[in-house]
């Protein structure tokens, strides 16, 4: 028996160096107010470990473990996330990924460690220098300067 194999491509994805932000929905209201720092902004959230042996040519597909989210029940927190954007109470990937953005846009952010935690490890799952992936949409912007 002869058998023909077609080889596939297999994409093995760089570990990113620098913020990837990636828009996954935009807001229907175009003229809407921009996010910028000092605004005082809630969100929806979801985290992944980035995982660079999934199978994927898209940054935001490479999905490893779970690891927090405001609108999954099972981690005890389903409330919408209210920060000042830009002053440091969130990672720094966030407040640069967050900029410019208008109510109801969802975004995916690829934030490498170094905009992230670093080299501390964070619970369990958040090991030193982890790359996380965050899908995050803007709720409300209340501009406070």
């Amino acid at each position: 028996m002869f058998f023909n194999f077609i080889a596939l491509p297999v994409f093995t994805l760089e570990m990113p160096k620098n913020l990837i932000i990636q828009v996954i929905k935009k807001s229907e209201n175009e003229e809407g107010l921009l996010s910028k720092n000092s605004d005082l902004i809630s969100v929806n959230y979801t985290g992944w470990i980035f995982d660079k042996n999934v199978s994927t040519s898209n940054h935001c597909d490479a999905k490893g473990k779970l690891f927090d989210s405001n609108i999954i029940e099972e981690f005890n927190h389903v409330v919408p996330f209210a920060f000042l954007l830009g002053k440091g109470i969130v990672i720094k990937g966030w407040d640069l990924g967050l900029q410019d953005m208008r109510v109801n846009e969802e975004r995916c952010l690829i934030i490498p460690a170094h905009l992230a935690y670093g080299n501390r490890r964070i619970g369990n799952i958040i090991k030193p220098n982890s790359t996380l992936i965050f899908e995050v949409k803007l709720l409300s912007i209340l501009e406070v300067e």
